[in-house]
């Protein structure tokens, strides 16, 4: 809270998707891609994270041509976008009611959690705690978690991880 992060709103579904690609490594990926972008709704700045999301199955967007940028993402479509990224679903599930389940049976969520997320309203700073939590969650092969996946491509180190993990001393639900 106040320090230019706006933990206490809502995220929009750009926020929701760059802070997704960002978690994942896949920003500067996103930023030099070259996929055609269908959503005729998005902003310049914008355009190549949601053509790069887009193509590589992680978004399907409301429509054919409408992404609606700067909608509020809910917790079971960024949830989604985790699942999607760990292999867990796909573009091709189009219904997201029962994400936050899933999520719990892939260990990405506690049923705490996901019970909290179903009645409460959906803030960044969910964002950031399910994104924190989902580096935990391991991998549909059972051999790695997301944050092991991510060290092992560079993303970040396990010296850096080590040290956001001290960093984190709150409860799960």
């Amino acid at each position: 809270y106040g320090s230019g992060y706006d933990l206490e709103q809502a995220p929009t579904r750009i926020v929701g998707l760059v802070m997704f690609l960002r978690l994942i490594g896949e920003e500067g990926a996103a930023l030099s891609s070259t996929a055609a972008n269908p959503f005729a709704d998005t902003p310049a700045w914008c355009d190549r994270y949601v053509a790069y999301a887009y193509e590589k199955g992680y978004t399907n967007g409301f429509s054919a041509t409408q992404f609606k940028p700067g909608n509020a993402v809910n917790a079971y479509q960024y949830t989604e976008f985790i699942l999607r990224a760990m292999g867990y679903s796909s573009s091709s599930n189009t219904n997201l009611a029962d994400t936050l389940n899933r999520a719990r049976i892939a260990g990405v969520l506690t049923a705490g959690e996901a019970a909290a997320l179903q009645t409460g309203k959906f803030l960044r700073a969910d964002l950031v705690y399910v994104s924190y939590y989902a580096l935990e969650a391991t991998m549909p092969d059972g051999a790695q978690t997301l944050g092991q996946v991510l060290i092992s491509k560079g993303i970040f180190t396990e010296e850096a991880w080590a040290g956001a993990q001290s960093l984190v001393k709150s409860q799960r639900m």
